[in-house]
């Protein structure tokens, strides 16, 4: 951070030069500082200098000055010990300024018929010399300088000197604001752009957990998609060939949102793929599967999943449920039945055991796979879409190719939200008859 300039010793008072000289200065530290403080300190320690007094503060005001929205003190003598004003009398004085527009010169501010709330008040701010900053018609604080002990008289001479300063300063410190507002702008567009580099590269390796394109297998047809709530987002799905007639579908969901969920989401889909090979049973892909990400997963972090393994040549598909939404099994009739058995989520116990599920999946037959973003997505009157509406709109898709059946549904939530926007992630999977 910059260094306050040095204060020249204070130039004797003839004529216009000492206005002369505090111009070139003042010019100096806006030159050589590119931060407010630096300047504001230069500025009071040259006040309480110029009139030879115990202390000098500066005060700015505005919606955009909260960094420096209090009283800044300098002390010039040794040995005394400094600190913003009292707040009564802060507003005290700057009401009085913002009041007259004009300076308050006070031999003992504490006894100023003035100022009756400030009588029998303790404090070290007695004479007060406090002129307005004023840019154009607008006045955007003050600056003052003060003596502990009351009695001082303050002359035209004194008035002038400070007004001078004053005057001089005020747009000088309106100037560094404004460079400084400048740069911070800049400084959070650069962290912006980063940002957005980021989470664009994120988004794009998220996607390329999905696969891109569907997967046949048999007399089925796999097709999967997650539409993130935000850039990214702690959904996943995914689906793939595991030989010997048989592939693997998994959907997962990370509690929480953008990207720690979805950070998480990366290592879960590297330990299925790792796990999940068609060598071991389903149980005891997915216990593996959660020592590690009881391993990797933070404090109160954890992951619902559902796995299964279709073999299409038997009819039949195996599968185990980690506190998941129930998958949809809508038969040839349509009708639909839940796929629930399993164990707990992932993440909370290393010593978990899952139990496996078998049921018959035949021709005719399809599955759904869902996360809650789209049961538990809201209308503007915060109802829920709700298990009975998808199961509704799931039948209705019977007749529909595998492949519009995603499209079909999320249709259907985007629909029913209406003008509420979207909260959580959405993530389907479906595993239909194989189109022509």
């Amino acid at each position: 951070m910059p260094q306050p300039a040095t204060i020249p010793d204070p130039p004797a008072r003839s004529g216009d030069r000492p206005e002369l000289d505090f111009i070139t200065e003042l010019c100096h530290v806006l030159a050589s500082n590119s931060e407010l403080k630096p300047i504001l300190d230069w500025i009071v320690q040259k006040a309480t200098s110029r009139l030879s007094t115990d202390e000098g503060s500066i005060r700015l005001t505005g919606p955009d000055t909260s960094s420096t929205a209090k009283t800044m003190i300098r002390k010039e003598k040794p040995g005394l010990h400094s600190g913003s004003w009292d707040s009564l009398v802060a507003v005290s004085v700057m009401g009085h300024l913002f009041t007259r527009g004009e300076a308050l010169a006070s031999p003992d501010l504490l006894e100023d018929d003035r100022f009756p709330a400030l009588r029998g008040t303790q404090g070290r701010v007695r004479a007060v010399l406090a002129v307005p900053l004023r840019v154009g018609n607008r006045i955007t604080g003050m600056l003052a300088v003060t003596n502990r002990a009351p009695g001082r008289q303050w002359t035209a001479g004194d008035i002038q000197d400070l007004d001078i300063l004053a005057t001089h300063s005020a747009g000088a410190i309106e100037q560094a604001r404004l460079r400084v507002d400048a740069e911070k702008t800049k400084e959070l567009e650069r962290e912006k752009e980063f940002m957005d580099r980021e989470l664009n590269h994120a988004r794009e390796r998220q996607r390329g957990l999905v696969p891109a394109a569907p997967l046949t297998c048999g007399s089925w047809e796999i097709h999967g998609k997650v539409v993130p709530a935000r850039q990214v987002g702690g959904d996943y799905c995914d689906f793939f060939p595991l030989g010997e007639g048989r592939f693997g579908i998994t959907i997962a969901d990370v509690s929480g949102k953008g990207m720690p969920a979805a950070l998480l989401m990366a290592n879960v889909a590297g330990l299925m793929r790792a796990f999940c090979d068609g060598e071991r049973a389903v149980t005891e892909a997915i216990r593996q599967v959660n020592r590690g990400v009881c391993r990797i997963a933070s404090d109160g972090k954890f992951i619902t999943l559902f796995y299964g393994e279709v073999d299409h040549r038997r009819g039949l598909l195996r599968y185990t449920n980690a506190g998941h939404n129930y998958p949809l099994l809508r038969r040839r009739d349509r009708s639909i039945e839940e796929l629930k058995v399993g164990g707990l989520l992932l993440g909370l116990f290393d010593d978990a055991t899952y139990q496996q599920g078998e049921i018959a999946f035949a021709p005719g037959d399809a599955l759904l796979l869902y996360s809650d973003g789209i049961t538990e997505a809201t209308d503007s009157r915060d109802e829920l879409y709700g298990e009975e509406r998808l199961q509704s709109a799931w039948r209705d898709c019977a007749s529909l190719p595998s492949r519009d059946v995603i499209g079909r549904l999320l249709e259907d939530v985007e629909s029913f939200r209406g003008s509420a926007g979207q909260s959580d992630d959405m993530t389907a999977l479906v595993v239909g008859p194989r189109g022509s």
